[in-house]
């Protein structure tokens, strides 16, 4: 015995199928939205109101000639030792300047890090972070007193 498929059948069937459709995209949508907010920054309106500021500090920063290599190893199974190059447009080092680290995760803002570096002589800078997971982080080097002498250097880094 066969059955036949009556419009009732149909009917049924399409509005199953497509509840099940609207009822996973309304799951991936609530999902998508509670874990990430789309905001890369705490306050983007703010700073783009200040980039014309963030504009001049790069401008006086090549007009120092100011040139910094920055270096991330692993040290142990969590640590992590930053050590910052600064030197001027000949080639001199740098010494005397207060730099900061952060480690930034690229999509957890509750990761970041921060790391004083300290002098180490002939312009090296180094610091070490405690607790950074392996995988992809992005690394901003900054002056403490920046408006007086702007320096800021960023870098993609990998740690395994």
């Amino acid at each position: 015995m066969t059955r036949t498929w009556s419009g009732y059948h149909v009917l049924t069937t399409l509005l199953a199928v497509f509840s099940v459709m609207l009822a996973v995209n309304v799951l991936f949508i609530v999902k998508a939205y509670t874990t990430f907010s789309g905001e890369d920054e705490q306050k983007p309106y703010l700073q783009g109101i200040e980039y014309n500021q963030t504009l001049e500090r790069r401008a006086l920063q090549a007009r120092l000639g100011w040139q910094g290599t920055i270096q991330a190893t692993r040290i142990g199974r969590r640590s992590v030792r930053i050590v910052v190059h600064l030197a001027d447009r000949s080639g001199a080092p740098l010494s005397d300047i207060s730099l900061e680290a952060h480690l930034k995760h690229p999509s957890d803002s509750g990761k970041d890090l921060s790391v004083s570096l300290h002098a180490d002589g002939a312009g090296m800078y180094e610091g070490t972070a405690s607790d950074v997971q392996p995988g992809a982080w992005d690394l901003n080097v900054e002056t403490r007193n920046a408006p007086a002498t702007p320096f800021q250097a960023d870098r993609r880094i990998w740690l395994r």
